[in-house]
């Protein structure tokens, strides 16, 4: 993952809190995704658009343990983009 990539989140996505997560349902396509905790730290931290220095910053204000913050934002990013939750810049 680039490091200085930025992303937008899915204007058709709404999100509902569960008990193990965050559940996002995009409205356009039907489809739904729960995700862990972690990553719905990020999701509901981050703005319309980031950066991975953003989510990083969340992740340790988050006291999320470090251990794999390079693995697990490139992980988010790439299930992310697979279940188009968000979309790189530049790239539609």
């Amino acid at each position: 993952m680039e490091s200085d990539s930025s992303y937008s989140k899915n204007p058709n996505i709404i999100d509902k809190e569960t008990e193990n997560g965050l559940l996002l349902f995009d409205t356009e396509f039907g489809k739904m995704v729960e995700l862990n905790s972690t990553a719905k730290l990020i999701w509901q931290k981050t703005g319309d658009r980031f950066r991975k220095a953003d989510m990083k910053r969340i992740i340790e204000d988050g006291c999320m343990p470090a251990k794999d913050i390079e693995n697990d934002m490139e992980e988010f990013i790439e299930s992310a983009l697979k279940f188009n939750l968000v979309v790189k810049d530049g790239k539609n």
